[in-house]
């Protein structure tokens, strides 16, 4: 995949980078020696007293006893992104997105910390509990559910602490490679309206931003701040391009219609169809940015009832609707299978996956002091629901035209409360340098998971095409409740000795009590120089859409069953009540302060997860050949294989037809891994003339390996091909993200003057081709994102800037790692990669400040 000129390109890029990181540390080495600097310099995020991670109080990030960022709307708002998620993406290098999804996980944007599972990074507001997405994966990460943070406004956000540790001894489930606390605004006087617009060097992809903030005050005694943030992207397409050779409508043979031949070939004998001559060969447009729209508003309000009792409260509220596009349906296809579509399609169709979600959460407490305890009790509903909409599409089972071509295909519902109450209070122990901070506590969780079924148009014979519609034998109706009580103890043992204990004990109605705890210490040998460290045990409770999800996906020849791991057909298969996912964490850091306005950390940690989440081996036959009967992999059976099959099938009332292809698949906990990293901070603030630098690098490197892989069921063990991991599977779970991530930022004041320069760069990423396992590499990206602004004397302010700046897209997938099929297709096809495919894209942003 590496030619001279990318060789020679990559090499540049990384010494310019090199020589970029090394030119700002030399400016930091003298402008700490200069021994007559008198003006003292702000210390950026440094001193920001954080409440992630620690039920001490008074921690910031400079003397933490783990690694943790805090990101402020400032940060956030530089980068140009369209969303919160996009833009922790390109400040946090531990932090990636998953390469590009279809389907409706292609709506459902997850990232990974520290190369680990979305469904292991827990999201607090305000400290609490915030629900993850109605929608489990499917493929990416099989069975896994997750937070979607772009639903969260950016403009109610003051700041959000990113705690890159386990912490599943203080938070409970989720926590297992870090904790995502989003902390609202809570001015009671200030505010303001922000529009802003950008599009890419393509000319499409227009994306329109407005928002609007303001506080208000209640007296002397408490707040209101009020957020609404709308979202408008468009589409930017970046269509694959088929080649000359391929035809996507039927041949012509003897005035009549008739099949192509083999890889869309034109057959013996016949002419290519007319309409050739016109065809858009850039049909497979389901590559680039996806268009959505964002309605979102946030509430975050105090009132002290007296001088020991405060009333608090806060919600959010987001309302989506994303489109998804799906591949390209060619003429030739809906002729073969239904030649009077061709009638209501006679160019093809793409068909598009469209959610409509609505995402809230309210929470309400009361905290005070009694006597010499604080305390803290509230309550938090969660709800997250989508309806699904496959458009633009047909269901071949259908009479045409006159028949539909847009299905409802169901909804996904998830609700939550959950109820804490928090006792915290510190003892003088003469035995120790600072107070004992003694907290315990107890919460109570209660969830509902729903999949509710869709239009029958959208299910019927071999269902819509792209996502037929929920069937009525896959609804579920779940609950679950779970009782925790924790415990905590902090204190300087010495002045210099930091330690901080904490336990945790849950009860879940369905799988039983997980036990959890966390060590975490710091000893700083001199002001300067730090070392800290923590050891914890988390877990990763399985979501009930997890255990309930049901699948049927029907097609004129065949039919697939991921069924729910407690269904008949599942346990005559081997299947078992799913185990919670068990993590242990290690880490060991050191941080380095020479000075108030520079700081450096360095942190290794390991993480080993027993019990992962997967799906099993598709287990059935095709037996649309008698004498040639395949399993799912297209492996001969022999009867006696054959035989087992039908005899575990029938046990659930299942009988494979001649003339069926049928198979059945099931979530399951497949094995055990061991993820080991280092995560490299730096950060200073600087006075230059009369303006103000602050600079920052950030490095990060993850390896996973998959330690052993449970054993296959006993009734599966004579069938061919059963495995808990394919080759290709665990290479996926080792390779999604790059090698290595560095993220370089310089943020610039001057009076009315600002600027900020961001650049990103993602290592080599490992990739596998699934159709014969050829491995290639993906070469390193460098991502440049800029923006500039002057603020005018009575609040106005104007931002110009450019994301992707060089409009870099991903490699292209070497000829030697594609198919045949895939050869004969298009002209070039992009790489699975975290970088999207869009291109630069500029923006313009003006604000209001009141």
């Amino acid at each position: 995949m590496k030619t001279f000129a990318s060789v020679t390109r990559r090499a540049r890029r990384s010494g310019l980078l090199a020589l970029a990181i090394s030119n700002v540390i030399a400016g930091t080495a003298f402008a700490q020696s200069a021994p007559n600097e008198t003006v003292a310099l702000e210390s950026g995020n440094l001193d920001t007293v954080v409440v992630t991670g620690a039920r001490a109080a008074g921690r910031t990030v400079r003397n933490s006893a783990a690694p943790i960022d805090v990101v402020s709307t400032d940060d956030l708002l530089a980068t140009g992104k369209g969303n919160l998620l996009e833009a922790l993406q390109t400040l946090l290098p531990s932090l990636n997105s998953a390469a590009r999804q279809s389907d409706v996980e292609g709506n459902i944007p997850g990232v990974q910390l520290r190369n680990l599972s979305p469904g292991y990074t827990l999201v607090l507001v305000n400290g609490k509990r915030r629900n993850n997405s109605a929608y489990t994966s499917i493929g990416t990460f099989p069975g896994q559910s997750y937070t979607d943070l772009s639903l969260i406004p950016v403009s109610a956000i003051e700041r959000v602490e990113v705690l890159r540790d386990g912490a599943s001894a203080i938070y409970g489930s989720d926590a297992i490679a870090g904790v995502f606390n989003v902390i609202l605004k809570s001015s009671a006087t200030s505010g303001g309206v922000s529009v802003e617009y950008g599009q890419t060097y393509a000319g499409d992809g227009g994306r329109t931003r407005a928002s609007a903030n303001q506080g208000f005050a209640l007296g002397d005694r408490g707040f209101v701040n009020l957020s609404a943030e709308l979202i408008d992207q468009d589409d930017a397409v970046r269509s694959l391009t088929y080649k000359d050779s391929y035809l996507i409508y039927p041949a012509v043979r003897n005035g009549q219609l008739v099949r192509l031949g083999t890889n869309n070939s034109l057959p013996a004998g016949a002419t290519p169809n007319p309409s050739e001559a016109t065809r858009n060969a850039k049909s497979q447009s389901n590559q680039g940015t996806n268009g959505y729209e964002t309605r979102s508003a946030a509430l975050n309000a105090s009132y002290d009832l007296s001088d020991s009792l405060n009333l608090y409260g806060f919600a959010t509220y987001a309302s989506s609707d994303k489109s998804a596009r799906q591949n390209f349906r060619l003429p030739v296809a809906i002729w073969q299978r239904n030649p009077a579509l061709l009638n209501v399609y006679p160019d093809g169709f793409t068909p598009t996956i469209d959610t409509e979600e609505t995402d809230y959460s309210v929470a309400a407490g009361l905290k005070g002091q009694l006597s010499t305890w604080e305390w803290d009790g509230s309550v938090v509903y969660n709800r997250d629901y989508f309806d699904i909409y496959t458009r633009n599409t047909a269901n071949y089972s259908l009479t045409y035209p006159g028949a539909k071509t847009d299905f409802y295909d169901g909804r996904l519902d998830y609700s939550q409360w959950v109820g804490n109450l928090d006792v915290r209070r510190g003892f003088d122990v003469a035995a120790f340098a600072e107070p004992l901070q003694v907290s315990f506590g107890a919460e109570y969780q209660r969830e509902n998971y729903e999949r509710l079924a869709g239009d029958p148009d959208g299910y019927f014979g071999s269902g819509a095409e792209a996502y037929p519609s929920n069937r009525p034998e896959d609804q579920a109706d779940a609950s679950r409740n779970r009782k925790a009580l924790y415990v905590g103890a902090s204190t300087n043992v010495t002045r210099p000795w930091f330690v901080d204990l904490a336990g945790r004990y849950e009860d879940h109605s369905d799988f039983g009590d997980v036990s959890t705890g966390r060590l975490s210490t710091r000893f700083d040998f001199t002001e300067t120089f730090g070392v800290r460290a923590t050891v914890s045990n988390g877990f990763h409770a399985p979501g009930l859409g997890t255990q309930n999800l049901q699948i049927t996906k029907v097609t004129p020849t065949s039919e697939a069953l991921t069924a729910a791991v407690n269904s008949p057909v599942a346990r005559a298969l081997g299947a078992t009540a799913l185990k919670p996912e068990k993590a242990t964490n290690y880490s060991v850091g050191f941080t380095f302060s020479p000075t108030r306005t520079f700081h450096a950390a360095v942190d290794f940690y390991q993480i080993e997860i027993s019990d992962q989440l997967g799906r099993s081996s598709s287990i059935g036959y095709d037996f649309s050949d008698p004498a040639n009967i395949r399993d799912p992999n297209g492996t001969p059976l022999t009867a006696a294989q054959r035989q087992t099959i039908d005899d575990l099938l029938g046990t659930a009332g299942i009988t494979i037809s001649q003339g069926q292809n049928y198979s059945v698949n099931y979530y399951t906990n497949i094995g055990d891994t061991r993820t080991r990293g280092v995560e490299l901070t730096l950060e200073s603030t600087h006075n230059v003339g009369a303006g103000k630098l602050r600079w920052t690098y950030a490095f990060s490197k993850a390896e996973t390996d998959v330690l052993s892989l449970a054993p296959i069921p006993q009734v599966l063990q004579t069938l061919p091909n059963i495995t808990l991991l394919t080759a290709a599977a665990a290479w996926d779970l080792r390779y999604r993200l790059p090698k290595y991530n560095q993220v370089v930022g310089l943020f610039w004041n001057s009076g009315p003057w600002n600027a900020s320069l961001n650049v990103v760069n993602n290592g080599p990423t490992k990739r596998q081709a699934s159709a014969d396992i050829t491995q290639y590499e993906v070469d390193p990206t460098y991502i440049t994102n800029i923006s500039a602004g002057y603020s005018f004397s009575k609040g106005g302010t104007v931002e110009i800037g450019a994301t992707n700046l060089f409009d870099e897209y991903p490699d292209n997938i070497p000829d030697a790692a594609l198919s045949a099929s895939s050869r004969a297709i298009y002209t070039s096809q992009y790489a699975s990669t975290s970088l999207n495919r869009q291109g630069g894209l500029y923006f313009a942003r003006l604000n209001y400040k009141f």
